[in-house]
């Protein structure tokens, strides 16, 4: 009979409704958590019954039932923190993080934290999967768990140095004998410190003194000590050195660092023009020991250690991975989702590569829930619900009314 078919509809409709309130209800519930997605119920209506037992114009449907519930994967806003493992994914992608049973998961929720062993982990425990890093700080294609093991890094000793300047094409030959306590026996000087193995600072001394047009000579001296005579320097009519551009200059410790040191030093840069004496810049490959000041992320998901001594090294840089179908990840709870045949498997790479999204570190992604059409999709889910209980009364009624008939 017709009547009883309207009310087990009716009954469809109320649980399908009663079921899309759930997904509004559950974006409303995580309108602020960090990387959550929102879903969106969608319905079918069921099977068709004919009155005449065929098909064609006479079909009565039988109710509707929720057939998915599909995720919006849309970027969320983002919002600064100041916190340096508060990562946001501008764009595609999603993080990879591994659980202590060796899942994989997959995530936007960028909100991660050094435990008390270095690891860089989730809310849930799960380490931030990365590209590792080998002692030199050169990222590699193995991937694993981030972990932050560099407190200290070592000593380089000086090897090369270089001074990029210019000596007075007009200076006079100093007409007394060379010593470093008589600024009259050199036209000029300039020092630059330099590191042993064990990363102690020494100071090297060079002067030049002019002996003729175009010809200087060059003495060095470490630490204050005895000045050594290096190779000449000539220069052509154009002011660029054509004999001297590399000297060698050869430091003796006494501190219990590898001695005697050799370092050469590149003069080819030298200029010798019309203008006053001086230099613009100087370098030089060595360092002291130093200790990890700060650890920064930059877009590349590069994770980067600072240390005190001005040196800077990469310990991991972040894996990210896509899919072709999104729609198709499980979700697992803890901002986890898991890959499936329906997502396709997940295509990973170094951020900003191969379509994937830049990191932001100090930024957070929020929820993409819009609460404005949430509240709008609760109304129209409660009028439809309510329109489904009221034909279930009025079939209720129509059938008292049959009832009533043998009276």
């Amino acid at each position: 009979m017709g009547i009883l078919t309207s009310m087990f509809t009716a009954v469809s409709g109320l649980s399908t409704y009663g079921n899309a309130m759930g997904v509004i209800g559950n974006n409303i519930a995580n309108v602020g958590t960090v990387g959550f997605k929102s879903g969106r119920a969608t319905f079918s209506d069921l099977i068709s019954a004919s009155l005449a037992g065929g098909s064609g114009s006479d079909q009565i449907g039988l109710g509707v039932y929720m057939n998915d519930v599909q995720t919006s994967f849309s970027q969320g806003s983002m919002t600064t923190t100041g916190n340096t493992f508060d990562l946001a994914i501008d764009g595609d992608g999603f993080y990879q993080v591994r659980n202590s049973s060796g899942a994989l998961f997959y995530t936007r929720a960028g909100q991660f934290k050094v435990d008390s062993t270095g690891q860089v982990i989730d809310s849930s425990g799960a380490l931030l999967q990365g590209y590792q890093a080998d002692t030199n700080g050169n990222i590699t294609s193995t991937i694993g768990g981030i972990t932050l093991t560099s407190s200290a890094v070592p000593p380089v000793a000086t090897t090369t140095a270089s001074i990029l300047g210019n000596l007075n094409a007009n200076a006079t030959a100093p007409t007394t004998a060379f010593s470093v306590t008589d600024t009259t026996s050199y036209n000029f000087s300039t020092g630059m410190t330099f590191y042993d193995s064990l990363g102690n600072s020494h100071q090297m001394q060079l002067y030049f003194r002019k002996t003729a047009a175009n010809a200087w000579g060059v003495f060095s001296q470490i630490n204050g000590g005895a000045a050594t005579a290096q190779a000449n320097m000539t220069f052509n009519a154009s002011g660029a050195v054509t004999a001297g551009g590399t000297q060698t200059v050869t430091a003796t410790l006494a501190n219990g660092a590898t001695t005697p040191q050799t370092v050469t030093v590149d003069l080819s840069a030298l200029t010798q023009f019309g203008s006053a004496s001086g230099v613009v810049s100087q370098t030089q490959n060595g360092y002291g020991s130093g200790s990890l000041e700060q650890i920064d992320v930059d877009k590349q998901g590069r994770v980067v250690a600072q240390f005190n001594n001005g040196q800077s090294r990469a310990l991991a840089q972040i894996v990210l991975g896509r899919f072709v179908n999104p729609d198709g990840l499980v979700s697992n709870g803890n901002n986890h989702f898991l890959e499936t045949i329906e997502s396709g498997a997940a295509l990973t790479g170094a951020p900003t590569t191969n379509g994937l999204g830049r990191v932001l570190s100090e930024t957070i992604e929020q929820s993409n829930v819009d609460l404005g059409k949430e509240f709008v999709d609760m109304i129209i889910t409660q009028r439809a619900f309510q329109a489904n209980s009221r034909a279930i009364t009025t079939s209720d009624e129509m059938l008292q009314e049959l009832v009533n008939l043998k009276r």
